[in-house]
């Protein structure tokens, strides 16, 4: 679901559409900035820390869904979940799709307003709302699978209409395929999501308020979750499946490349407009160059979980810093212990 730069070249305001949405998610970040200062604590930060580092991994593993489509993890209703506000979503998926944008080339420049608006504050509030309702009656984990498919289509129905603003892809073909392909891709959002919230909640269960509970420490927490993340990103060089993702699908079947439910004939879309952005990531693809092979991909893997972690962390601190000053709220003194 990662839009590239090259739609804004489909018409004449198709950089307009790319900068009202850079201001928009200005103003969202700004939200999420607020969000952070007041709600995070040291451990909440490690915490944050390991989810954005295993939605980084988990993006980079495309999975096969059939009819010659892959899909991975947005990961905005997950965030979202885990600590209760959209906003956590837009702090952790803007900083995620940055990193993805400059250094790996996943998404564009210019996009990047939209695809945090998408992947960020559109599947941050429908994975949250979602899921505190529907965790009224059934279980945590099956409403946060709920949750997360919702996200996923919903999300992609904003692409769709985004697309068709900026002249890329007629509105009758992308929304209803983007629709059909999400719905199917949804389902591994919801999967993950509910195996993910699960887990999470029963070694922290601090984070659903439940302090009858003792938590597993933050350190081992820590160290296991970046270990996992290691190794969904060494899944994602050897077992990531080739086949275009929803987006790419999409742009193929409006080509006449691809019928819907079929296979595609080409990988590429033929019709890309000019790029206006011409940004040259260091590590495209999620490798260190063409002939670089598994090794390469790996390293490069690791280069963007570190990038990740670090960048998480530095916001946080960041954004926390009159709070870590001042001794952070009453009862917080030995978190992490």
């Amino acid at each position: 679901m990662h839009i590239p730069d090259f739609i804004f070249g489909y018409s004449p305001w198709g950089i307009a559409v790319g900068i009202i949405g850079c201001v928009i998610a200005a103003v969202l970040l700004g939200f999420s900035i607020n969000w952070a200062r007041k709600n995070l604590t040291a451990q909440k930060i490690a915490i944050l820390a390991v989810i954005a580092a295993g939605i980084f991994a988990l993006q980079a593993f495309n999975l096969p869904t059939g009819f010659g489509v892959s899909g991975h993890l947005v990961g905005g209703a997950l965030a979202a979940i885990v600590f209760g506000s959209p906003f956590a979503a837009v702090f952790v998926l803007t900083i995620v799709l940055v990193i993805q944008a400059l250094i790996f080339g996943d998404g564009g420049v210019l996009a990047l307003g939209l695809n945090i608006i998408n992947m960020g504050f559109i599947a941050g509030c429908v994975g949250f709302y979602s899921y505190k309702f529907a965790s009224k009656k059934l279980p945590r984990p099956f409403s946060a699978g709920i949750a997360g498919w919702l996200a996923c289509v919903i999300a992609a129905c904003f692409c769709a209409l985004e697309l068709a603003l900026t002249g890329a892809i007629l509105l009758n073909v992308g929304l209803p395929v983007m629709f059909i392909y999400h719905a199917i891709i949804g389902a591994i959002e919801g999967v993950i999501t509910a195996v993910l919230i699960a887990l999470l909640f029963k070694v922290r269960p601090d984070l659903t308020g439940n302090t009858g509970k003792k938590p597993v420490s933050i350190k081992k927490f820590l160290v296991v979750g970046l270990v996992a993340a290691l190794v969904i990103g060494g899944c994602a060089v050897f077992f990531a499946s080739s086949n275009p993702d929803g987006l790419d699908s999409t742009f193929l079947v409006n080509e006449g490349q691809k019928e819907v439910f079929a296979p595609a004939t080409g990988d590429e879309v033929t019709g890309e407009a000019n790029d206006l952005v011409q940004w040259n990531a260091p590590l495209p693809d999620y490798s260190t160059g063409e002939e670089s092979g598994p090794a390469g991909c790996l390293i490069a893997l690791v280069i963007g979980l570190v990038v990740a972690l670090g960048a998480i962390v530095a916001v946080a601190l960041a954004a926390t810093r009159g709070k870590q000053k001042s001794g952070g709220r009453p009862g917080e003194k030995g978190e992490g212990k």
